[in-house]
């Protein structure tokens, strides 16, 4: 990817950094956009603002625009913050690639695993309806399902990330917060649902994947799936970091922890993704990423 342009839309956030530093490795020119004060490489741009989005795609003319922006957090209480920001802020950034005055950027476009919700079967693929079960994945169907209203006009790609988790990422998000309880030796850890599955992937690997996805001639657009194809519960993770520390918290479930909606498993088929990246991307399993950030905490 030697002197591609990609703009990274919240190239500020866990995933937009990590991806930043594997283009970057591979020698592409990245731009990223963040909603706060601005370092090198970053402009200060809100979705919700279509001009200035013009006119930053205007000035780097970018070949690829990997849009990340977004309000991600399940339980982020503003449902109307999340739709004008995940819906109608992505549709800004649509009607800004129309606008400029360029060639037309490859748009890479981060959905979300939620939009499967529950299913009846062990592992989502990407020909599944969509059952989203919470606004979060609400606003990212809506996005995807927008997306497609715009294909005569933009290639566009969609990846649908599972859980992706690692060194770095805010303890606002479950594990994170969990490995912090175990690195603090806190006595009592309070959570909800910890008998569910998700799906983890180590975010190094994730940005890899992203890149080597870019890096790729594809004839047609493509969704695909980012997971590992692996299911861990809530207990999986308990049982890891009581390995890894030699301590355990007390264990609450507290009734404002659990969701009543909940998504009770959320794994995916990679048969996909492994296609599309023309190997087995040797994905980590849970308690090399547990370890990792455990680690990076202490």
């Amino acid at each position: 990817m030697k002197d591609t342009r990609v703009l990274i839309t919240g190239g500020s956030g866990f995933i937009g950094r990590y991806l930043t530093e594997e283009l970057k490795l591979r020698g592409a020119n990245v731009l990223g956009t963040c909603i706060d004060q601005p370092s090198d490489g970053m402009v200060s741009v809100s979705l919700t603002d279509k001009d200035r989005l013009t006119s930053i795609i205007e000035q780097f003319s970018p070949d690829w625009i990997v849009h990340l922006a977004a309000i991600a957090l399940v339980t982020h209480g503003d449902a109307q913050q999340i739709y004008g920001v995940n819906v109608l802020g992505s549709e800004n950034l649509f009607n800004a690639v129309i606008d400029a005055k360029i060639k037309r950027p490859t748009i890479l476009l981060a959905s979300t695993a939620g939009v499967y919700g529950n299913q009846n079967i062990e592992f989502l693929h990407e020909g599944l309806e969509y059952k989203p079960a919470n606004h979060y994945s609400y606003s990212k169907m809506v996005m995807e399902m927008l997306a497609k209203q715009y294909s005569d006009d933009i290639r566009i790609h969609v990846v649908r990330p599972f859980n992706i988790i690692g060194p770095g990422q805010s303890e606002s998000f479950l594990i994170p917060k969990i490995v912090r309880h175990f690195v603090d030796r806190a006595p009592t850890l309070k959570l909800g649902n910890i008998s569910s599955v998700r799906d983890y992937v180590e975010v190094h690997r994730c940005a890899w994947m992203l890149a080597e996805l870019m890096s790729k001639e594809h004839d047609t657009p493509f969704t695909v799936n980012l997971c590992s194809g692996r299911g861990w519960t809530g207990y999986d993770v308990l049982d890891r970091l009581t390995e890894i520390s030699g301590y355990r918290p007390e264990i609450e479930v507290a009734d404002q922890y659990v969701r009543k909606n909940e998504v009770w498993r959320l794994v995916g088929d990679s048969h996909n993704l492994h296609k599309l990246l023309g190997t087995d991307p040797a994905l980590p399993d849970l308690a090399q990423i547990l370890k990792s950030m455990y680690t990076s905490m202490k």
